[in-house]
C-alpha cells in the first residue's frame, strides 16, 4: 500500500508543528506543512495529497478560499477543516466549501487521530504505526 500523503496547514507555527507531529507519530504517511493558504495552494498544485488538515481562519487566503480553489484541480483530495472559531457558521461554511468534516480548536490529540483514521480508512489508506 502506498503511504498516504497529508498536508497540514496553519498560520500559527506552534499549532502547525503540533498537528504535523500528531499525524507523523500515529500514522504511516508522508507529512508536509504549509504556514499559509498561499503556500498550501502551491504545494497542492505541485503534489497530490490524500488529505489536507487546514485552519479556516488565516491571514491572506483562508482555509475556505484554499478549499474552493483546490477542489477545482484536485477533486480527489479530502479536506479536514480546523478552527479556533467554534461556531456553526464557520463549520457550515467549511462543509459547504467541500470539507469532509470540521474540528474545533483546541482539540485533543486523540480526537484528531480518530478523525484522520476515519478519513484514511474511507480512502482505503489507513495503516497504524
Amino acid at each position: 500500500m502506498l503511504k498516504p500523503k497529508i498536508l497540514v496547514v496553519d498560520d500559527e507555527l506552534d499549532v502547525l508543528d503540533r498537528l504535523a507531529n500528531i499525524v507523523s507519530r500515529h500514522f504511516l504517511c508522508e507529512v508536509k506543512k504549509a504556514s499559509s493558504g498561499e503556500d498550501a495552494l502551491i504545494l497542492l498544485k505541485k503534489e497530490s495529497f490524500d488529505l489536507v488538515l487546514l485552519d479556516i481562519k488565516m491571514p491572506g487566503l483562508s482555509g475556505i478560499d484554499v478549499i474552493n480553489e483546490a477542489i477545482k484541480f484536485t477533486p480527489q483530495t479530502k479536506f479536514l477543516a480546523i478552527s479556533g472559531y467554534d461556531s456553526d457558521e464557520v463549520a457550515s461554511a467549511a462543509l459547504k466549501a467541500g470539507a469532509v468534516d470540521f474540528i474545533p480548536k483546541p482539540q485533543t490529540s486523540k480526537a484528531i487521530q480518530l478523525k484522520i483514521k476515519e478519513i484514511l480508512s474511507q480512502l482505503g489508506k489507513y495503516e497504524a504505526k
